[in-house]
């Protein structure tokens, strides 16, 4: 099916195809480490990649390293913590960047990590991701998943602005985050910036995915085709809902909707 907005962003060159990971290209797993990218997306990614004009991007809230390794497409942008990890490529030892400023959160993320780590150590379900600038705790596997979310920011809260460090929320995890202005949007509009698009597309699915959306605004208010689309899932944040201009059903719908996307680009 196609759309008169969809084909105006996908008729703009330069133009850039953004998506997130989990949620969107690779449906959810129990923990990280089961998830896996939906068999039809590296394939269709390899093809917009190759595409004249197109510049693909990976937006997730994983490690870039570990981002990258799941999808293991060569030739794409990865973008990984959610804007704070940067590589031209697949990465390697000496390839990734970080955003400005990030190094000196390094060691606190760790420390609060490590007491994380001893202090919730007795809650059933909880699994601790360490990234190289913070990490997530997830809760999904937890018996009683808001007593267990109600735990773990009862025990980081005060360490965590003792440290000069946030913490924010997304589907049944608390990140730990340096206390920096990046996060998908600002991630996105830096994508943008990099490559002087005339479009850009995103997909994404959960509350993190809301800044990329609220970038596209800004983008499109100066003078750029966007195009917003919300991945759904039973429990989607409604505002993602709200400020997408397109939804589809679950990953199926979103590898529907890329196999239609290269097939309009090539």
């Amino acid at each position: 099916m196609t759309t008169p907005l969809r084909d105006s962003v996908l008729s703009q060159r330069p133009l850039g195809l953004v998506f997130d990971i989990d949620g969107t290209l690779s449906p959810i797993a129990p923990t990280p480490d089961m998830a896996r990218l939906h068999p039809e997306a590296a394939p269709l990614l390899e093809r917009a990649r190759d595409c004249a004009g197109v510049h693909v991007a990976i937006l997730t809230g994983r490690a870039v390293e570990v981002g990258a390794t799941l999808v293991n497409v060569p030739g794409l942008t990865y973008i990984g913590t959610h804007g704070l990890e940067w590589s031209d490529g697949l990465p390697t030892p000496t390839s990734v960047q970080l955003a400005a400023g990030v190094s000196a959160y390094i060691e606190p993320g760790a420390q609060l990590l490590d007491l994380a780590a001893r202090e919730l150590a007795g809650v059933p379900g909880i699994l601790i991701e360490r990234k190289r600038v913070g990490g997530t705790i997830h809760y999904r596997l937890a018996p009683q998943p808001e007593q267990a979310r109600a735990r773990i920011l009862a025990q980081l809260q005060e360490p965590a602005r003792r440290l000069n460090l946030r913490l924010s929320e997304g589907k049944r995890m608390v990140e730990i985050q340096p206390p920096l202005r990046i996060n998908k949007g600002e991630a996105l509009r830096e994508f943008a910036r990099r490559f002087a698009l005339h479009g850009v597309l995103f997909a994404g699915d959960d509350r993190t995915d809301l800044d990329a959306l609220n970038a596209l605004a800004l983008l499109r208010a100066n003078g750029l085709a966007t195009l917003g689309i919300a991945v759904k899932h039973p429990d989607i944040p409604p505002e993602l809902l709200q400020r997408a201009d397109m939804v589809v059903e679950e990953v199926e719908g979103m590898v529907q909707l890329l196999r239609e996307i290269v097939q309009n680009l090539e």
